[in-house]
């Protein structure tokens, strides 16, 4: 399957109108982009809501798979909640800091309802969504600050806290994924849990509310400002049940959990067996699965095999490093089970990903 290169935003999306018959409804305050007629269809409407809280529904298919540059919204969690595409049936959170990144989107149809918390929402919502994950998590996230104030300054912050704060209000930058010496840069977010969870029937429920919205005017926006709200509380319930006491593993096992994660990290190449690594972490085999099921829903070696692809897919993008060289670094002993892998997750080969990384971003961002 062919895959385009996607350059300035002005090359592929157009401004629309409010008035489009695509749309489920629409207002003169909405912001609609239409997707150009070589690239693909559909639409991405942004809907403000008040400062800081907007939301924005998705729905366009892609002619081919598509790479692009991109610097992330700044400084805003996103919750998502995909009704088709690859991830049909699922939720996500995902906090944007202001990192670039390589972005890749699949020939296929997108169809997401999303709500971000921007400018004036982001710090607190930042910190409450923190509180909602496991201490270990936010261990992790707190020792990845850390680094990311030692990375930019030469020094380490007074606490971890302070480099936090001081990443989510702009002070220092998050590390950008295209730089060619950040370690963290492929998998350090999927080392404090999941990101994509299954949407529960009160999402779909309240997803469905926002499309079939009957008002407008003001009433809407006051209307789908409490939906979005409503959604935004739902995932944050769904990451909290991680903390109940319901759990079968105490905290001593979560805690072997995460140090399994992290072992499999460091041993990309050549990781243990599950009878060794359950042994390394002081767990038997039936806890360990569960709780990489429950932390981040899936089994020890899917875990690796993602942080193995989003390494690869880093790499792919920092170096010049040949696919052979990258599937090997990353674990992979055949270049075939290395590409179809990286096919299945990213939906292109990796050479072809490699070569429009190398002919096509690098030149148009050198220019």
């Amino acid at each position: 399957m062919a895959t385009r290169l996607l350059n300035p935003v002005s090359d592929y999306l157009r401004l629309g109108s409010a008035d489009d018959s695509r749309l489920f409804h629409g207002d003169s305050s909405d912001r609609i982009w239409v997707w150009s007629e070589e690239i693909g269809q559909g639409y991405i409407q942004r809907i403000p809501l008040r400062d800081g809280l907007s939301l924005m529904i998705l729905d366009h298919t892609m002619h081919n798979t598509t790479v692009q540059e991109i610097d992330m919204l700044p400084r805003a969690i996103e919750f998502s909640f995909q009704l088709a595409g690859s991830g049909a049936g699922q939720s996500m959170f995902f906090p944007h800091v202001g990192q670039k990144t390589i972005l890749t989107r699949r020939a296929e149809r997108r169809f997401n309802v999303e709500v971000f918390f921007s400018t004036s929402e982001f710090m607190p919502c930042a910190h409450n969504l923190i509180g909602h994950l496991l201490p270990q998590s936010q261990e992790v996230i707190l020792g990845w600050a850390d680094w990311v104030h030692s990375y930019h300054l030469g020094y380490s912050a007074p606490s971890s806290q302070t480099a936090f704060n001081k990443i989510l209000n702009g002070a220092i930058a998050s590390p950008s994924m295209l730089d060619a010496d950040n370690p963290f840069a492929a998998c350090h977010w999927l080392t404090f849990g999941r990101l994509w969870q299954p949407m529960t029937p009160e999402m779909h429920q309240v997803v469905h509310q926002i499309l079939s919205c009957p008002y407008s005017g003001r009433t809407r926006r006051t209307y789908l400002e409490r939906k979005a709200m409503t959604l935004a509380a739902l995932k944050l319930a769904v990451l909290a049940q991680a903390r109940s006491l319901s759990y079968p593993l105490n905290n001593d096992d979560v805690g072997g959990v995460y140090q399994a994660a992290q072992i499999l990290l460091r041993h990309i190449q050549d990781p243990p067996s599950i009878k060794a690594l359950a042994r390394q972490v002081g767990l038997n085999r039936l806890k360990l699965n569960q709780g990489f099921h429950h932390i981040y829903g899936t089994t020890p070696f899917r875990y690796l095999r993602d942080c193995r692809l989003f390494l690869a897919y880093y790499l792919l993008t920092t170096s010049e490093r040949s696919v052979e060289v990258v599937a090997n670094q990353v674990g992979y002993d055949s270049r075939t089970s290395f590409t179809s892998a990286f096919y299945q997750q990213f939906g292109l080969n990796p050479k072809a990903f490699q070569m429009c990384n190398r002919d096509g971003l690098q030149h148009y961002y050198a220019s």
